[in-house]
């Protein structure tokens, strides 16, 4: 059987790593990992010099003790940045985004202290990590977690982001210009009644979507989108018009892995 090694951290400064951002306490144990990395959208990779992870529970909890924070400052950012992140269980707990120029951070509630970028610059020769991402187009909730589990297996997978599948799909419904179908907000206005009856006014939303479609018929009509469940589409019946072009929801997630 694995052994797990469970060691709470009571963060009382707070000066301390998790007392303004993440957790006063924080259990760690065989999955938690403190990674620092460049953000995937940084092609140049600027601060991959920085990268680390930890994963050992006493390093960790070096890391945590140690790490400190200044004053509050601003809000500011700066890109490309730096991140440093919680993962537990495959998953992000809570990031710092760091901007080494300012040399502040900001926390994961939306604070912004001064930060001594010099506490991380030499983790890189300890800990040292690369990774590399990929994304993948998912078409239903259960198609994304049949991935994930295999995923899981990989001992070098980390977390991932993963598809959010608010809504089951979309379609649309063209209205001509009147008196009565005079804007999009109008238009809205009269489908909420007809739409509530069939599910709950969170489940949906209606817009207006300047595309193709609406640009050419420059303002003699309007289509608009609805966006929900399909029986919204399948139940919906207003006289004279028609439902048109479903479309099942696409979404992507972006998986993480250490080289």
């Amino acid at each position: 059987m694995k052994r797990i090694l469970t060691v709470l951290i009571i963060l009382i400064s707070t000066n301390i790593f998790g007392q303004k951002n993440m957790l006063e306490t924080l259990t760690i144990d065989s999955t938690t990992k403190i990674i620092g990395r460049y953000p995937q959208y940084d092609k140049t990779r600027t601060y991959e010099k920085y990268n680390f992870i930890i994963e050992d529970s006493v390093e960790i909890s070096n890391f945590i003790r140690n790490i400190k924070l200044g004053d509050e400052v601003p809000n500011s950012s700066e890109s490309p940045s730096f991140r440093i992140t919680i993962v537990k269980n495959f998953k992000e707990e809570g990031t710092w985004t760091i901007n080494p120029t300012q040399k502040s951070v900001m926390t994961h509630d939306g604070h912004t202290y001064k930060f001594d970028i010099d506490q991380i610059t030499e983790l890189n020769e300890k800990f040292s990590f690369k990774y590399n991402h990929k994304k993948i187009i998912f078409k239903s909730p259960e198609e994304y977690q049949a991935y994930l589990i295999e995923q899981k297996k990989n001992p070098n997978f980390l977390f991932d982001y993963k598809p959010q599948f608010k809504y089951e799909g979309s379609f649309e419904i063209e209205f001509e210009k009147s008196n009565k179908f005079s804007s999009p907000k109008a238009i809205s206005e009269f489908l909420y009644p007809y739409i509530d009856k069939i599910v709950d006014r969170n489940e949906y939303r209606v817009s207006y979507i300047l595309n193709k479609k609406n640009m050419k018929n420059n303002g003699k009509s309007y289509t608009m989108t609805i966006t929900g469940p399909k029986k919204i589409y399948e139940n919906l019946e207003i006289k004279k018009l028609k439902n048109e072009n479903w479309e099942s929801t696409v979404e992507d997630g972006w998986f993480f892995y250490r080289e």
